[in-house]
């Protein structure tokens, strides 16, 4: 267990809110990281490299994720379990995201507000064309829990894209 002996008896004492602010916050920190060394990459070699960079170090991150996810909510290989742990994930943290069952064999995510993209862009750096990086870390993801899943890109950048939805995907798991 990552939580020392100190941690584990500080945390036992917070209230459910105060448990959920902590995972929140920790969620933020590791997307400021993420941000940080996109960004910082992108400054030094180029955005092709931080794109690379980015793809590689989050596909690892997001596979590590599920196969933890998958243990602790003893989850199984159905489409409840994918989508299940795509929500709880960090993969998606970094915005305001909608999903739904499209059917019994798919469901959809939709970011509305990805902060990444809309900093980049607030800071003259334009969108990142993250299509690449987000469809190795979705199926990725996707493959820990069900190896027969398939993942679609509806839209993501350098796709145009309507304002309100910087990426959607879709998961499907054949029958």
């Amino acid at each position: 267990m990552a939580l020392n002996k100190t941690q584990m008896e500080r945390l036992s004492k917070l209230s459910q809110s105060d448990l959920l602010d902590f995972i929140d916050m920790l969620q933020k920190n590791w997307w400021n990281l993420q941000n940080n060394y996109v960004l910082y990459i992108n400054n030094t070699y180029g955005e092709e490299a931080a794109v690379k960079a980015d793809s590689h170090c989050f596909t690892a991150n997001a596979r590590t994720q599920m196969h933890r996810l998958k243990k602790l909510f003893h989850l199984k290989d159905d489409l409840q379990s994918l989508m299940d742990a795509m929500i709880l994930s960090t993969i998606w943290v970094n915005s305001d995201y909608d999903a739904w069952k499209v059917d019994d064999n798919k469901f959809r995510i939709r970011v509305h507000n990805c902060y990444q993209q809309i900093r980049r862009v607030q800071d003259g750096l334009g969108e990142l064309p993250c299509k690449p990086a987000g469809f190795s870390i979705c199926e990725e993801a996707a493959k820990v829990i069900n190896q027969n899943a398939e993942v679609k890109c509806i839209v993501c950048p350098p796709d145009r894209h309507p304002v309100d939805v910087w990426c959607e995907w879709e998961f499907i798991m054949p029958q």
